[in-house]
Parts: C-alpha cells; structure tokens; sequence
C-alpha cells in the first residue's frame, strides 16, 4: 500500500511539473521578418534581434533599436526602447510596448494589434523569427 501511495505521489508530481508549451527562454540571436501593412497591403522586411538578460537589440531592420523587456505572462511581453527618434514616422515601427507572443521550438512571433477607427490605418506589427543562437 504504501509502495502504491509513493508511486501516485510521484506521478502526479512529474505531471505537475509540465512546462507551459507557450514558456520561452528569451535569449538568443532571432532572424526573421518584420511585418506590417501600408494601405492595407502586407509589407515584410528582413530583421535581426538580439535577446540577452532582459535586453534587446534590433539589429537590423526598418527601425533598429534597442532597450529592454520583461515578461509579462506566459502571452505578452513588454519591450521599452531607450533612443531618441524623430517625429515623422509611424512609431510602432520601432520594438516598443506589449506584444503577445507565441514560442514554438526555435521560432518565436512577436505580434501587436491596435485597435484603429479605420481599417486601413496601419495596425498590425508582427516579428515572425528563427533562433540562429
């Protein structure tokens, strides 16, 4: 009986333990695209970022940049920028605020919706990566 009672304590222990499929380790070099729309037409633009200690570095890209970010559940994280940019372009071009994400393997999407009074105003930001390192 108490052979039967360690072995159901184990069990649900280890299943206990599950990783979220969704967890992600945030480090690493990422290469992928950049996607957004211009008058309602999908737009995609090679990208580089690099993910290290709660810091981030878009190499390349429309708008490179770096600062840091932090986790905010097991869905979204939140990237803060630290350059000085100009006011003549559309922001959201540059890896800044909350995101959801999805981490698949070695590939991670970086999504941003917002929410617009037209359709076909820019609204959609989205980072579809491959871990290279």
């Amino acid at each position: 009986m108490k052979k039967l009672f360690f072995i159901s304590l184990v069990a649900v222990t280890l299943l206990g333990c599950e990783k979220d499929k969704n967890a992600k380790d945030f480090k690493g070099t990422y290469i992928g695209t950049f996607r957004t729309k211009e008058d309602g037409k999908m737009v995609m633009t090679a990208t580089e970022l690099t993910l290290l200690n709660g810091n981030f570095e878009v190499i390349k890209g429309l708008k490179p940049g770096s600062g840091s970010f932090k986790l905010e559940d097991k869905r979204t994280v939140t990237f803060s920028d630290k350059n000085v940019w100009t006011a003549d372009f559309d922001w959201n071009l540059i890896l800044n605020g909350t995101y959801t994400y999805q981490a698949l393997a070695d590939s991670l999407i970086l999504t941003r919706v917002l929410s617009s009074a037209t359709p076909a105003d820019n609204n959609y930001y989205q980072y579809r990566l491959k871990q290279v390192n």
